[in-house]
């Protein structure tokens, strides 16, 4: 078992660590076995998921992996009812970062580490700056208190800033 974290810790590196290649991959690449199609629909019938498809025009994977990436993040900064109130806002959330190819998703505690999830997810991490307002805007008709969005301004400052 710890042999299988250490290869999978070095599979995460390695992908992170190049900039230039682009890593696509399709949910049912990440979700193997016999209840594979179901879990892909799952993710993809996710309400946020849905709404970043319509509105930006991505695939239901890079949808599912950048909101997953993001929403991530502001989970491992968020603690006490704002971290609550996050995790009861978005149906399906733990789905959204799983998404995320083996490994990332324990690397989701920086922007740099975010911007590079994006580039393996095969999008620019300029696309970042446009999956914020689009959650934000979702989470605002989930009924998100002003003191949940305010504390994800500034979980995702860093970057609306960078781009």
């Amino acid at each position: 078992m710890k042999k299988c974290r250490i290869l999978t810790t070095v599979a995460a590196v390695a992908l992170l660590s190049s900039s230039t290649m682009s890593y696509a991959f399709s949910l049912s690449d990440i979700f193997g076995g016999e209840s594979a199609d179901q879990v892909v629909s799952q993710v993809a019938q996710n309400p946020l998921t849905k709404t970043l498809i319509s509105e930006l025009g991505v695939k239901p994977e890079q949808a599912a992996g950048g909101a997953g990436a993001l929403l991530g993040m502001a989970a491992s900064q968020l603690s006490g009812p704002q971290g609550s109130e996050l995790a009861k806002l978005i149906p399906g959330a733990e789905k959204l970062t799983d998404s995320l190819p083996m490994g990332l998703g324990q690397l989701l505690s920086n922007q740099a580490n975010i911007d590079k999830v994006f580039s393996v997810l095969g999008m620019d991490p300029a696309m970042i700056n446009k999956f914020i307002p689009v959650i934000t805007q979702f989470l605002g008709q989930q009924g998100a208190s002003n003191a949940l969005l305010g504390a994800l301004d500034k979980v995702w400052a860093p970057a609306t800033a960078a781009k």
